[in-house]
């Protein structure tokens, strides 16, 4: 959990008529998989900067940066920004550099579901919905206009200044940039300009905004928007396979419904689990640690989609995972790690988890 605020800004009403398309809902403050931090840390290295350097103080370790299922929580990779910035300097244009490395195939099943649908207003709607599977810490909605055009808006207020102008460039950035992969050549992305909010950008800004982005940039707006010609939503998009596209939104779904079970009490929850030296603990016990009666952790918990006994298993089977890769711990001690009274109780529990017979 982050000490900043996990309220989403609400994006305020666009100054002509208009018709909301579709709004992000959930938090930046969700975890998120290593793929956005190694891409900052290979921009790093072209800058001639170590790994160790701009994981400092992030408590991320250098060997997992290459585990594609790692996740970090926000607040870490929040840390490896201020990092790259303490080091390079936040000067205007650096997240345009680095977003534009942000390409579809970092996002796994989310850029397989926007390749496969059929119209870029499908993307929009699927997008914002399953924005938990991105890096985004831009809260983003889209509206026609009676123009007309059509208006993505970018806002920032919950996220910290000091990272601010840089997250927003780089959500920019990559958002151009899928679009562009998702409308390859000799197709063109109907970017008409862009606008950034005063405190994102003001004029004049440097060339790359320009040569990234290809179309007018102004700053000093109330708001950052990328303006879009009339139409654009209605663009069919080359790669479009509704069955594709529906076996991919069910594992986001699923992915979202994960990681969003790993922010608000459940999270608390199992941080808690994860502070303990053994896993042999009760409900009773976990709610008394966090001063919730245990009818209201429960129903807590149910409002979330999740249980105390789910929150249990998952991470009883996240450290099994670690200890088990570590030859060192006996046996002994990783059953009595998971909370249980030995190595053959863990295994018939294991067998039954995976659907085995326990014999």
């Amino acid at each position: 959990m982050t000490a900043v605020s996990r309220v989403r800004a609400v994006p305020s009403e666009p100054s002509v008529s208009s018709r909301l398309v579709a709004a992000m809902a959930d938090s930046w403050d969700h975890p998120r998989t290593m793929v956005g931090v190694s891409i900052l840390c290979e921009w790093a290295a072209l800058a001639g900067l170590s790994t160790d350097e701009l994981l400092a103080g992030s408590e991320i370790p250098p060997d997992l940066l290459a585990d594609p299922e790692q996740l970090i929580e926000a607040r870490q990779e929040i840390a490896v920004v201020r990092s790259l910035l303490h080091a390079v300097g936040d000067r205007p244009g650096l997240g345009i550099e680095v977003g534009r490395l942000y390409h579809l195939t970092a996002y796994g099943y989310y850029g397989f579901l926007l390749a496969a649908c059929s119209t870029v207003r499908e993307t929009v709607r699927h997008g914002f919905r399953y924005a938990p599977l991105t890096f985004a810490f831009s809260t983003m909605s889209v509206h026609e206009t009676d123009t007309p055009s059509v208006v993505q808006a970018l806002d920032a207020d919950d996220v910290p200044l000091d990272i601010r102008r840089f997250v927003v460039e780089r959500d920019l950035a990559a958002a151009v940039q899928l679009q562009r992969e998702l409308m390859p050549w000799p197709r063109r992305v109907p970017l008409r300009e862009v606008r950034l909010a005063d405190d994102v950008g003001r004029d004049p800004l440097p060339p790359v905004f320009a040569e990234h982005l290809g179309v007018p940039v102004s700053g000093g707006h109330p708001r950052t928007e990328l303006v879009y010609d009339a139409g654009f939503l209605d663009e069919t998009l080359p790669m479009a396979s509704p069955h594709t596209a529906a076996v991919m939104a069910r594992q986001c779904e699923r992915i979202r419904t994960e990681r969003l079970h790993r922010t608000g009490i459940a999270a608390r929850v199992r941080a808690r689990l994860l502070e303990r030296a053994a896993l042999d603990v009760g409900f009773e016990e976990i709610a008394e640690a966090l001063h919730y009666p245990p009818r209201t952790l429960r129903r807590r918990l149910a409002q979330e989609g999740t249980s105390f006994r789910e929150i249990l298993d998952e991470v009883r089977w996240t450290v099994a995972e670690d200890l088990l890769h570590t030859p060192t711990v006996p046996r002994r001690e990783i059953a009595q790690r998971l909370g249980y009274q030995d190595w053959s109780s863990y295994r018939r529990a294991r067998r039954r988890r995976q659907g085995r017979p326990s014999a």
